[in-house]
C-alpha cells in the first residue's frame, strides 16, 4: 500500500499491511509563519516519514474589536476570509499540499469556536461565559460561521480534511448544561460545514476530565482524545462509544519522547496488540513537545511495520 491507500483503508476499517502513522508538534517560532513554515512541515514530513500531515496553524483568530467585558462578545463580526490571518494560512495550506503533489493526505488545525474566541478574546472566554453567556453565545456563533467558511476554503486550498481542536468540554470547567447549550452547537456549524467535503477530518477533543460521551455524535472521519490520561477514557472504550476510526494510543510526554528506541518500538507493539490493527491510526494524545528528536518519531512509525499480529 501506499500512504493515501493505507490511510484511507484504516479509515474505512478495511484491512492495511501496517497500522498508519502520524505525530506532530509546533515548528520553533522562526518556522511557524510563512515559506518557513512550508518547509519546515515538508522536511518534517519527509525526516519522520510520516502517513498523513497534519498542517499547524500558528494563525489565532482575530476580532476588529476589543473584548473586554461580556457585553463586547455582542459586538463582534465575522472575520472576512480575505482576513490576513486566514490568507497567510490559506497560502501555507496550499504551498504544502502542491508541493507534496498528491503524495499523502493532509490535514489542517482548526481551533473551535470556543478556543478561537480565547484567542481574540486575551483568554477571557472563560470567565465571561460563567458571567454572561448569552454574550458570549452570541459572540461565539459569530466566530463559528467564520470558521466554516475558513474550513471550507482550507479544503479548496488543497487540504483533504480539518484537524478540529475541540476544547472547553472539561468537566471541571462548564457546568455540562453550558456546553451544550454554548459550546457544542458552535462546534457542530463547523464541522457540519466540511463533513462531506473532507476525507480527512480529524476531531481533536484536547484536553484531560473531558465529558467524552458529549461529542460521541460529532462528524468526523476520526477521533483524537488523551486515552492515556488518568480521567480519560482508554483507547478500546473509545472505539465502542465513537463507532469510527481511532487515531492515538502513544502518550504525548511519555515512552517517545525520553524512552530508547527499543521502549518505544514495544509501546507500539503493546498498543498494536491490544487495540487491534483494525480502524486505528498511530498516533499521539496531543501535540509533541517542539524539541524532540524526530528519529524518536521515525522511529514510532516504523514500529508499526514490525508488529507481527
Amino acid at each position: 500500500m501506499n500512504k493515501i491507500e493505507r490511510v484511507r483503508a484504516a479509515l474505512r476499517g478495511d484491512p492495511v499491511d501496517r497500522v498508519p502513522a502520524s505525530f506532530w508538534f509546533h515548528f520553533p517560532e522562526q518556522q511557524a509563519h510563512g515559506k518557513e513554515s512550508v518547509q519546515a512541515h515538508l522536511d518534517y514530513y519527509r525526516q519522520a516519514d510520516l502517513d498523513f500531515l497534519k498542517i499547524m496553524n500558528e494563525h489565532p483568530y482575530q476580532v476588529a474589536a476589543q473584548i473586554k467585558n461580556p457585553a463586547d462578545w455582542r459586538k463582534l463580526k465575522p472575520a472576512p476570509l480575505s482576513s490576513d490571518f486566514y490568507q497567510a494560512q490559506l497560502d501555507e495550506i496550499k504551498m504544502i499540499t502542491d508541493a507534496l503533489a498528491g503524495e499523502c493526505l493532509t490535514t489542517t488545525t482548526i481551533f473551535n469556536p470556543f478556543s478561537s474566541g480565547n484567542h481574540c478574546s486575551g483568554k477571557k472566554v472563560t470567565e465571561h461565559l460563567k458571567m454572561d453567556p448569552e454574550s458570549v453565545n452570541i459572540g461565539l456563533a459569530t466566530i463559528a460561521e467564520s470558521l466554516a467558511e475558513f474550513a471550507s476554503a482550507c479544503i479548496d486550498a488543497g487540504a483533504d480534511g480539518i484537524y478540529f481542536s475541540a476544547q472547553g468540554g472539561e468537566a471541571d470547567r462548564f457546568e455540562e448544561d453550558v456546553f451544550l447549550d454554548v459550546i457544542k452547537p458552535h462546534d457542530l456549524t463547523v464541522l457540519n460545514a466540511v463533513k462531506h467535503q473532507g476525507e480527512l477530518n480529524i476531531l481533536h477533543i484536547c484536553r484531560d476530565n473531558i465529558r467524552l460521551h458529549l461529542y460521541s455524535d460529532y462528524p468526523g472521519s476520526a477521533v483524537n482524545w488523551a486515552a492515556t490520561a488518568q480521567n480519560n477514557i482508554p483507547l478500546s472504550a473509545g472505539k465502542k462509544l465513537f463507532n469510527r476510526t481511532i487515531l492515538g494510543g502513544m502518550d504525548n510526554r511519555g515512552v517517545i519522547v525520553n524512552g530508547t528506541p527499543e521502549q518505544i518500538t514495544a509501546r507500539v507493539h503493546t498498543i498494536l496488540e491490544e487495540f487491534g490493527s483494525k480502524n486505528l491510526i498511530l498516533g499521539a494524545d496531543c501535540t509533541l513537545p517542539t524539541e524532540i528528536n524526530i528519529e524518536r518519531i521515525r522511529t514510532a512509525v516504523e514500529a508499526t511495520g514490525t508488529f507481527n499480529a
